[in-house]
């Protein structure tokens, strides 16, 4: 009977997430996973995934549920709460990624991959956005566009969106790794979210405005 492939392809996976979680993307060769996921055969990485993008979109899909599936709850509560509440609309975004700065030791290298990969120069941003393309999102604007203040545009929320989502998965990324320990674990989701929700919600300032 045939060894199943599954196995290696899970080692080789899971080596993968420790090492793109604590290295630049682009700076992890093939054979550093191969030997890391203790794999004596030179072509198991080709094998199981053809190249480096197969390997790395193979490991997104694997770990995406552990952000997709809380936002999807997240957002459901998100519509049911009262209008002038938008605290729980934040969360949709902010919370997840909190929750895995404070989880298991997988789920810290996982937000880690996730930071990683908004920091990686070899791909664009829409690259990036496509990679982690989650549809629960776009339906968490509008419930912020509805919420929201007109002074706050489209263009201003978006832009603000995107600043604030680089800013708070690094934050994340960085209390997964052990820094930044000032409140608990249990504070710290709380204070993501808080902090989240002001960056998108603060008037527009005209100060600099030519």
């Amino acid at each position: 009977m045939p060894r199943s492939p599954e196995p290696a392809r899970r080692d080789i996976l899971d080596a993968a997430l420790r090492l793109f979680a604590t290295n630049r993307i682009s700076a992890v060769s093939m054979r550093e996973i191969r030997i890391a996921a203790d794999q004596r055969n030179v072509a198991a990485l080709q094998y199981h995934f053809g190249n480096m993008d197969g390997l790395l979109n193979a490991l997104l899909q694997r770990e995406l549920p552990l952000l997709t599936d809380r936002r999807e709850k997240l957002l459901t509560a998100a519509a049911d709460a009262p209008d002038d509440d938008l605290w729980p609309v934040a969360a949709v975004w902010a919370l997840p990624y909190a929750q895995l700065a404070t989880g298991t030791d997988h789920e810290r290298y996982v937000v880690r991959l996730f930071s990683q990969l908004h920091d990686e120069v070899t791909y664009s941003l829409e690259q990036v956005r496509g990679m982690l393309a989650d549809p629960t999102t776009d339906e968490a604007f509008r419930l912020l566009r509805e919420r929201l203040p007109a002074e706050i545009d489209d263009v201003l929320l978006r832009e603000r969106i995107a600043i604030a989502t680089n800013s708070f998965v690094h934050a994340a990324a960085m209390r997964a790794a052990g820094r930044g320990n000032e409140v608990t674990d249990e504070m710290f989701p709380a204070v993501l979210v808080d902090m989240f929700l002001g960056a998108l919600t603060i008037a527009p300032s005209t100060r600099l405005a030519r």
